[in-house]
């Protein structure tokens, strides 16, 4: 019974009380600490945030991934490990290198900035992307074309050179009229540039 009444009075609310809850729930339901502010503090900047459905899609796959990733690495060396055979232990030792490569690839690769959450845009200057690790600044020459692209399911932004493994970013359709806002923001200012 007393446990009974312990669970009656937790009170589910915004604000978690546990220092991991807290920073769990600010990582994938609120602002991040590296987000941008919604009113730009220079003149001459637009901020496209997405949604916070959008926000936490994109940090809770960057979690998946990397946790998915852990789990290869744990079977990956149970397999190398407990196997008698030589073909397990390549399997093992095949699935450690993949989950190392995999989370390479997503935050120092930058491809988990496909995806961003935010962008700045300075006028004539150029863009900032943000994402769950990092922010990626691109100046405008480096920004090739805006594209509609039904493959991504929204619009493309191809760069000149790649930025590590990152070609480009997606625009995703999910993030409705802002999302149609920022690529005619950016085709504004590719069409601006000499």
């Amino acid at each position: 019974m007393l446990a009974v009444e312990n669970r009656r009075r937790v009170k589910f609310s915004n604000s978690p009380s546990t220092p991991i809850t807290s920073r769990v729930w600010r990582f994938l339901f609120r602002d991040l600490s590296d987000s941008p502010s919604q009113s730009p503090s220079t003149p001459g900047t637009s901020i496209f945030q997405a949604g916070s459905y959008w926000k936490s899609n994109v940090c809770g796959a960057i979690v998946a991934g990397i946790g998915a990733a852990g789990l290869f690495i744990i079977i990956g060396g149970i397999f190398a490990w407990e196997s008698q055979s030589r073909q397990g232990r390549l399997w093992g030792a095949g699935l450690i290198v993949f989950a190392i490569a995999a989370v390479w690839a997503l935050i120092p690769g930058n491809l988990g900035a496909a995806y961003p959450y935010a962008v700045e845009i300075a006028e004539g200057k150029g863009l900032r992307f943000f994402t769950p690790f990092k922010q990626i600044y691109i100046p405008i020459e480096e920004v090739k074309l805006v594209t509609r692209s039904w493959v991504s399911g929204g619009w493309f932004v191809k760069l000149k050179r790649r930025r590590s493994l990152l070609p480009g970013f997606i625009i995703h359709v999910a993030r409705g009229r802002q999302g149609r806002e920022l690529a005619q923001a950016i085709e504004q200012e590719l069409s601006q540039r000499p």
